[in-house]
């Protein structure tokens, strides 16, 4: 809760503080989007700093590490599926049975896996 308050102040604090500078003349328009868009940035990365995984600004790419380990356990699950779909294709060949769709399922869970 520390973290956000503090943040919270940061970023109004920085952007009242760009919004006076305009004000008294010191920075033309695109100087004050420029610095308020740096506050708010400043203040959630405040906030959400110990959850960084790794920052890319060149790319603008921000990676959380929940999202890390959620990309992990959904490709583990989907090799699962996987595996139990070609393991269970064998010994289920029934009348109503549809090779193509079956076929292409495992096809896209492969390439969703890979």
């Amino acid at each position: 809760m520390q973290k956000v308050i503090s943040a919270v102040f940061v970023a109004v604090g920085g952007i009242f503080g760009s919004v006076y500078l305009k004000y008294i003349g010191v920075i033309s328009e695109p100087s004050l989007i420029v610095l308020i868009l740096a506050a708010t940035l400043v203040g959630l990365f405040i906030c959400y700093a110990d959850k960084v995984k790794s920052i890319n600004l060149k790319e603008g790419e921000l990676i959380l590490q929940e999202m890390k380990e959620t990309e992990a356990s959904v490709k583990e699950l989907g090799r699962a599926v996987l595996e139990l779909n070609e393991a269970s294709s064998h010994s289920l060949m029934l009348e109503s049975f549809d090779s193509d769709a079956d076929e292409k399922a495992v096809e896209k869970l492969r390439k969703l896996v890979i």
